[in-house]
């Protein structure tokens, strides 16, 4: 008998899958990108976000299984876009999951980068494969401690003095290219509609999940989008280690290990959900043809042990390349081009199931066609060829059956 998760247990996921790494490295390639205008690409990011996760609420108090937006998709439009969801939600994560090891691997030992950032995806693996409920157990965790630290973070920072010389405004024109690069930090609040199946009532829990989740980060990341620009001024340009700098300004008694205690720990927290989210993706694919039926093989606790074992070999391979800009990249596209599938589905659900406004839908799918097609260039061209690629695949495959 699998383990229920409470709203919650829900909440803990989603506020763990957001602040992980992503929150403790991408400030820096921001502000290359925006200056002091920092905090107008993080509304646009938490606009997106917002309009995405209406959507994803209003199709998950509808269709309660997992799989998030490709059990969506190939409920209100077709298998063929049900599985470029499917790809693109577990293409992204994939990348997500390598991106995160890495900077984990980063802050806690750079010049053992890759051995570091395997034995993180390997360790996360294995809580997942004890249950879900352990993993419920290990976001909240791991959640409440990074809250608590961005709470005496935040706090302490607001009384630190201004920096000398400021940072500088950099080009409007960068603020969508900017958001892209946020939505990666960002993009986790809908990670519970891809357990719905786990979570206790889901069709009201996973709603009001998201929305709680969502909230409580948005306002983390807006705050410090105010506060680094201010505290660090131009030398929060290009830096990899942005919230280690701001506690060595704000809380100049703690020393730099003890923040990066506090990235590896979120960092740890958000790969954790990612693994449960796409590792729960795949066993739905598989139940309807769309991945192999081994996928469906499942421990007596509920964990489709297959895609644990795949997933995490595939995260290994693409942390063995090294590179945190390339995985930021190509998880953005895939992952904006999933929320733009969920949005699509959300438009053709009958509004007799829904009183949202279409137009907000409509809405939602432009911001996110926008955002993926501002990525770096490397992970816009990766991220076409790899979903064009299992496109073409499933098509083969299809012809043969």
């Amino acid at each position: 008998m699998t383990s229920r998760l409470t709203t919650f247990d829900a909440v803990s996921i989603g506020v763990a899958s957001m602040l992980g790494a992503g929150v403790f490295v991408v400030f820096g390639p921001v502000a290359d990108l925006t200056g002091s205008l920092m905090p107008l690409a993080i509304l646009l990011a938490g606009f997106v976000a917002y309009l995405n996760a209406g959507s994803i609420s209003q199709l998950a108090s509808r269709v309660p299984k997992s799989g998030g937006a490709y059990s969506y998709a190939r409920h209100y439009l077709n298998p063929t876009w049900g599985f470029l969801a499917g790809a693109s939600f577990l293409v992204g994560k994939i990348a997500s999951s390598a991106a995160i090891a890495l900077v984990v691997a980063e802050y806690v030992s750079a010049e053992n980068l890759i051995p570091f950032a395997l034995g993180a995806v390997l360790i996360m693996t294995l809580v997942n494969i004890a249950g879900i409920n352990r993993t419920a157990l290990g976001s909240k965790v791991l959640a409440g401690i990074t809250l608590l630290f961005f709470a005496v973070l935040i706090t302490a920072a607001s009384f630190a003095p201004a920096a000398s010389p400021a940072l500088a405004p950099g080009s409007i024109s960068n603020i969508p290219s900017a958001a892209a690069l946020v939505f990666f930090a960002f993009a986790g609040y809908a990670r519970v509609a891809t357990l719905a199946n786990e979570v206790t009532n889901s069709s009201k829990s996973v709603p009001r999940a998201i929305a709680w989740s969502l909230g409580i980060v948005g306002v983390v990341y807006l705050a410090l989008g105010f506060l680094l620009p201010r505290k660090l001024g131009s030398d929060l340009e290009g830096s990899l280690t942005p919230i280690a700098d701001m506690a060595a300004v704000s809380l100049p008694n703690v020393n730099s290990s003890s923040v990066a205690i506090f990235a590896a720990l979120a960092g740890l927290g958000s790969l954790l959900a990612l693994l449960a989210g796409m590792t729960r993706t795949a066993a739905v694919m598989a139940d309807d043809g769309e991945l192999s039926r081994v996928f469906r093989i499942r421990l007596k606790n509920g964990v489709p042990i297959v895609a644990e074992v795949v997933i995490a070999l595939l995260v290994g391979i693409l942390v063995l390349f090294g590179s945190v800009v390339l995985t930021i990249g190509l998880s953005s596209f895939a992952v904006l081009s999933y929320y733009a599938i969920a949005n699509l589905a959300a438009y053709r659900q009958p509004k007799s199931e829904s009183g949202r406004p279409k137009w907000l839908n409509l809405i939602g799918l432009a911001s996110c066609l926008l955002l993926a097609l501002s990525v770096p260039s490397q992970g816009l061209i990766m991220g076409v060829a790899v979903l064009a690629l299992l496109l073409l695949l499933r098509w083969g495959l299809v012809k043969l059956r």
